[in-house]
């Protein structure tokens, strides 16, 4: 069911888009930005606009429509040039500032267009910054009935796959069981669907149970277990 027009809804996604690369080096290049989008995404505080929740930056050598933007389906696509040469030989973290450098300054220009507020977008640029690029961030946590063990799944975005690890700390803090339950590559078309869920079933009995509730697997935390 189509929008109205003029309704608000809640901006929440951002996705840089290679659009005229082939289509396995830009799918490539896909994977391996969405670990910057996804932490903005992340730490960036839900922004009302108007039929707008997400903003793709198509990058592209220099042409006619760069800093110009097309609507359609509560998508607002934003054209602008990008220096793929220059990209190719950065490496590390330089590749993640560029890319981040990339992102906001595009939803800078964007925000002008649409007059929107810029400090959600400002507070997601530092946040990013601040932890220093490492998108990796807990689930959900679990304690258990007698609050003696807390289980939580950790999951790690980074440019090469996306990781989804388990751990139990006792009282103390001490990590007491750890265990890796997905690697995937970091598609989330691919990762999101894949990620379950925590459950005691007594105080020494945890289970990963997938969306429909089946069990995934159940793992023994009792000291004779």
């Amino acid at each position: 069911m189509s929008m109205r027009k003029g309704r608000n809804v809640k901006l929440r996604e951002f996705s840089l888009w290679a659009y005229k690369l082939e289509l396995n080096d830009s799918r490539a290049f896909t994977l391996e930005n969405r670990c910057v989008c996804a932490h903005f995404e992340r730490h960036f505080k839900s922004l009302e606009v108007d039929n707008i929740y997400r903003v793709v930056i198509k990058l592209g050598e220099p042409d006619q429509r760069d800093g110009t933007t097309e609507e359609s389906s509560s998508v607002l696509k934003f054209y602008s040039n990008f220096d793929f040469d220059h990209f190719y030989k950065l490496t590390g973290i330089e590749r993640k500032e560029f890319l981040l450098s990339t992102l906001y300054t595009a939803l800078l220009k964007v925000c002008e267009l649409k007059v929107w507020d810029i400090e959600p977008f400002k507070q997601a640029y530092r946040r990013v910054i601040e932890d220093k690029f490492d998108n990796s961030y807990e689930v959900s946590t679990k304690n258990n009935r007698a609050r003696s063990m807390a289980a939580s799944l950790n999951a790690q975005h980074t440019e090469e796959q996306f990781n989804l690890v388990i751990i139990v700390k006792n009282n103390d803090g001490k990590v007491i069981f750890e265990r890796q339950v997905l690697s995937e590559e970091p598609d989330e078309f691919l990762f999101n669907g894949q990620i379950g869920n925590l459950k005691w079933t007594s105080n020494d009995i945890l289970t990963y149970i997938a969306k429909d509730k089946s069990v995934i697997e159940t793992m023994n935390l009792s000291p004779n277990g």
